[in-house]
């Protein structure tokens, strides 16, 4: 635009495009200089939780590779939509980031939430696992076929805790459900960590998490795993077959990605995905993630959006399949 244009425009106008010009070259300014204090992580589920460890451990590198500490807040509740929503809303500067996972699509295909997986930026994808169906170490059955059959014959009285109604441990206790012809007691909590915990103290017969929730109690002799949701067996727990190995084509899992709210500056976004490089390069991290049997991901946000629009698909089948909420 011509300064001779511009001083045709209607007063009211010229000073609208001062200033957007003006928050444009403010907004610029900020990102170049950020973070100036310190950034919250929101994790959309409780401590304790695979979500939770994978939020805490990113925290601590990413405070080590940039000028400002990053702070870890928990907003559990509504099958993550709690902390989703905030996270969708913040305000977009990079000072409120959010720990996305597959509930942001679930929640909002079965009534729970309003926020959806397009309501935000992706900076990357950081963590992936398989879903697990799990028991205590004492209990009487060694085999998945074991409990399936204990399941079929008292229909509807074997406790299964699940994170949330709703969240992914949840369909994946329904779609096994409807795959094996069974009938749990789905037992919901606030989160995969208190889950477990209900595992460990024998509130539930059984619980379905990832290897990042019971990976460690599981070689700790406390827990054992009967079968795993995946292609192929984890080589971590090769013993554990995967239930298509048993005849039940199932496959889910649970994602953790690094999200930002829509509109957050282009800069501050470059920031985060250069903290995410480092991050995987650093041997704390990457030994952290060994250690607690969790799936070290480094998936750059616009490839992951690709991933989301294949995977709400399926969710929408799946739900619509299940007829779960609405």
């Amino acid at each position: 635009m011509t300064s001779r244009a511009f001083g045709t425009l209607p007063r009211f106008t010229r000073r609208a495009v001062c200033a957007t010009g003006l928050l444009a070259i403010a907004m610029s300014s900020q990102a170049a200089d950020y973070p100036t204090r310190p950034v919250e992580l929101i994790v959309p589920w409780a401590v304790g939780g695979g979500s939770d460890a994978v939020a805490r451990a990113f925290a601590d590198v990413a405070g080590r590779n940039l000028p400002q500490p990053v702070i870890v807040v928990n907003r559990p509740g509504a099958s993550g939509s709690i902390g989703h929503t905030e996270g969708a809303n913040a305000k977009p500067d990079g000072y409120k980031l959010t720990l996305v996972t597959p509930e942001v699509s679930l929640a909002y295909l079965q009534g729970i939430g309003k926020t959806q997986w397009q309501d935000f930026n992706y900076v990357a994808r950081i963590n992936a696992d398989p879903i697990a169906l799990v028991v205590k170490a004492d209990a009487p059955w060694s085999t998945l076929e074991q409990f399936l059959a204990h399941v079929r014959n008292q229909p509807g009285k074997t406790t299964v805790s699940n994170s949330g109604v709703g969240a992914t441990y949840h369909l994946a206790a329904v779609a096994l459900e409807k795959k094996a012809n069974l009938e749990f007691n789905n037992v919901p909590y606030i989160g995969a960590g208190p889950a477990v915990v209900g595992l460990l103290g024998g509130q539930v017969d059984a619980t379905f998490a990832t290897t990042g929730e019971v990976g460690v109690h599981v070689q700790g002799g406390k827990l054992k795993m009967l079968a795993v949701m995946s292609d192929k067996r984890l080589k971590d727990f090769a013993q554990v077959p995967t239930f298509k190995e048993r005849n039940i084509d199932l496959q889910l899992g649970t994602w953790r990605a690094l999200a930002v709210p829509k509109a957050t500056p282009p800069d501050v976004m470059a920031t985060l995905r250069k903290v995410v490089d480092k991050a995987v390069q650093d041997p704390a991290y990457r030994e952290f993630f060994t250690r607690q049997f969790l799936g070290l991901v480094n998936e750059d946000g616009d490839k992951f959006r690709a991933v989301l629009e294949r995977e709400n698909a399926f969710y929408v089948d799946i739900v619509g399949k299940l007829q779960l909420g609405k």
